[in-house]
C-alpha cells in the first residue's frame, strides 16, 4: 500500500467550493442528484466567490466521481 498522497493546497479553494455545493444538492429516488452549472452559479453568485471556467470544470468532475461512489 502506497503512502497517503499531500492534498495539492493550490486546489484547496476548489475542493472547498465543491464542498459547499455539494452540501446543499438535492436528492431524488435514486440517490445524489447531480450539481448544475445553474447551481455552481447560483452558489458563485450568492457567495461572491469568483471561479474560472477550468474551476467550474474541475467541481464538475470532482461531482462525477462523487455520484459514481454515492450511487454506487
Amino acid at each position: 500500500m502506497e503512502p497517503p498522497t499531500d492534498f495539492p493546497i493550490l486546489l484547496a479553494h476548489v475542493w472547498s467550493a465543491f464542498i459547499a455545493l455539494s452540501n446543499s444538492r438535492t436528492a431524488g429516488m435514486s440517490g445524489p442528484n447531480a450539481l448544475t452549472y445553474s447551481d455552481i452559479k447560483a452558489w458563485k453568485d450568492l457567495t461572491e466567490t469568483p471561479l474560472k471556467a477550468w474551476e467550474v470544470e474541475a467541481i464538475k468532475r470532482l461531482d462525477v466521481v462523487y455520484l459514481g461512489v454515492a450511487n454506487g
